[in-house]
Order: structure tokens, then C-alpha cells, then sequence
């Protein structure tokens, strides 16, 4: 896969965020390209179109339409999956301060996607996808903390986290790490949490129930 410089990246994500409002016509476009993403009505969509206005929007400083263009070239929606655009357009988008393009930022080097792989940068950027009321963020940096993945593991603050973002998540794994999180201590809410992320498709989950039918 082709990659981009990590640390030049780094850099200049390290500057100070673009806070600056977009100008008015950047949410027009915005709004014209989310009806030629979508089917509507009228009839089908052109992403095509949707990728053309989402562009004229971020490159006048929109945020919200540069995350939208990492989308369209993450996913390959009406055009080739290129990573390498999306890691770039996911940064412009996390530089001017949106907490989704943060949180995907963080993804991308967590996994080495288009970037080297660096499991500490990732946590500075969910973090701070946290700290910009993203809870998905939490919910990251929880698995990381408990694994001791980039960052020290702390299994008491990786709990806390999950206890923080799983009523809003609800997420199926986080289920599962916070009931092995808990197991000692509370072992029939460990029980239910297991439960109740097997009858989400959880696989592992199920597996570790018959502990306690043993």
C-alpha cells in the first residue's frame, strides 16, 4: 500500500487547529452534495457529484464535508478507494477540529492505514476525539488501556471509560471487554454483559458464557 510521511503528517497536525467558520457557501455546496449522495425522490444519487461539491466545501475550510470526502475515498463510494486520500482528507478535517475526522485519524494509525502504525499516536488522537465530546473516542482509548496498547494498560480506567460510552455505543465487544473487566468483582453483571453481546452476533462472548454453565 502506498504510504505517507507519519511524521510530516504528525507535524503539521500538531499545529494549532483551524477554528475559523467556513464561509456560507461551503454549506451550500455541502447541502448539494448530500443530494447527489443519496437516493432520493427525484431518483438515484450521483456520487460523482456528491465527491465534486464535498470538495469545493472542504477546500474552503468545511470540516464536516472534508470528513465526508475521506468517507467517499475510505468506502470507494462512486469512485476508486484510495487510503491514502482518505488519511488525508480524515487530517484536514481532524485539524479544524472535528471531533469524527479525530476519531478516524486515530483509527488510521492504530491500524496503519496509508501511515505506519503507531499505536501511541492513535491514542493522542482518540483522546482528544474524547475530549471533543466524541464518545466513540472513550470507547477506543478503553480497549487500549486495557490491552496496554500505546498507552500504560490501566484496566480501572479502561473500565470507567466503557461504563462512560456503552450506554451510548452499545457496542457488542465493549459488552464483552467490560464483563471480563469485571468478572472478579461482579460476576453476574459480567454474566449479563456476556448475554447480552452473544445475542448480538458476539461469537467470543458465547464461547466464554459456557464457563458458567460448566
Amino acid at each position: 500500500m502506498k504510504r505517507v510521511g507519519s511524521v510530516l503528517i504528525w507535524l503539521a497536525a500538531s499545529a494549532a487547529p483551524l477554528h475559523a467558520e467556513p464561509p456560507n457557501i461551503s454549506w451550500e455546496w455541502y447541502n448539494a452534495a448530500e443530494l447527489h449522495q443519496v437516493q432520493t425522490g427525484r431518483g438515484r444519487g450521483d456520487p460523482r457529484l456528491a465527491t465534486h461539491y464535498f470538495r469545493l466545501a472542504a477546500e474552503k475550510g468545511n470540516a464536516a464535508a472534508a470528513y465526508k470526502l475521506g468517507e467517499i475515498y475510505e468506502n470507494g463510494q462512486g469512485i476508486a478507494k484510495d487510503p491514502v486520500q482518505a488519511f488525508s482528507w480524515y487530517m484536514k478535517a481532524a485539524a479544524r477540529n472535528d471531533k469524527h475526522g479525530q476519531l478516524k485519524v486515530g483509527w488510521c494509525y492504530q491500524k496503519g492505514i496509508a501511515v505506519a502504525a503507531d499505536p501511541a499516536i492513535a491514542a493522542i488522537w482518540y483522546r482528544t476525539a474524547a475530549e471533543n465530546d466524541n464518545i466513540w473516542g472513550y470507547h477506543m482509548l478503553a480497549f487500549m488501556l486495557a490491552d496496554g496498547e500505546g498507552m500504560k494498560k490501566d484496566p480501572a480506567l479502561a473500565r470507567r471509560y466503557l461504563e462512560l460510552s456503552l450506554p451510548k455505543t452499545n457496542d457488542h465487544w465493549a459488552k464483552w471487554k467490560l464483563a471480563h473487566l469485571i468478572e472478579a468483582e461482579d460476576p453476574a453483571k459480567s454474566k449479563t454483559l456476556l448475554r447480552e453481546a452473544a445475542t448480538a452476533g458476539n461469537v467470543q462472548a458465547a464461547e466464554d458464557l459456557k464457563r458458567y454453565r460448566d
